[in-house]
């Protein structure tokens, strides 16, 4: 948690008084371009983002399956979802090829997955009601 704490900090310039401008100027940069030039070898791919709902880089990939891949703004942190309609699918250990390929690629460029159970804890990123928002709150969701 220290790590995505930092993230937060560093991407917001503050927890208690965060600036979310950063995520327009850091999705006009295209920063994880590399990584999607390396899927597009193998996956189709739409850029599905919507920075008036997410916090992340939100991307359909496809081949035989598909899959919906979440790199977040804040920092290098990464969700892969067995479908872009249904987000309920976190893939947490992958179990076929493609979803393994996603995760290689991620990983070699640097990106840490997150798991279920850390998408439920509490950041320090304070909301406007003064509570704390979750790692998904924080990382990759903004509605």
């Amino acid at each position: 948690m220290d790590t995505i704490n930092q993230a937060i900090v560093v991407a917001h310039g503050s927890a208690t008084a965060p600036h979310y401008g950063f995520l327009q100027k850091t999705y006009d940069k295209r920063p994880y371009k590399p990584l999607i030039e390396e899927l597009a070898l193998r996956f189709t791919i739409t850029d599905t983002t919507d920075l008036n709902y997410d916090s992340a880089m939100v991307y359909s990939l496809r081949q035989q399956e598909e899959h919906c891949l979440l790199l977040s703004l804040v920092g290098k942190f990464f969700l892969l979802f067995d479908s872009i309609v249904d987000r309920q699918s976190l893939v947490e250990q992958p179990a076929t090829e493609e979803a393994r390929a996603v995760f290689r690629a991620a990983q070699q460029y640097g990106f840490v997955p997150i798991d279920r159970a850390t998408l439920k804890r509490r950041t320090c990123l304070v909301d406007d009601e003064g509570g704390t928002k979750t790692v998904w709150e924080a990382l990759f969701d903004r509605s």
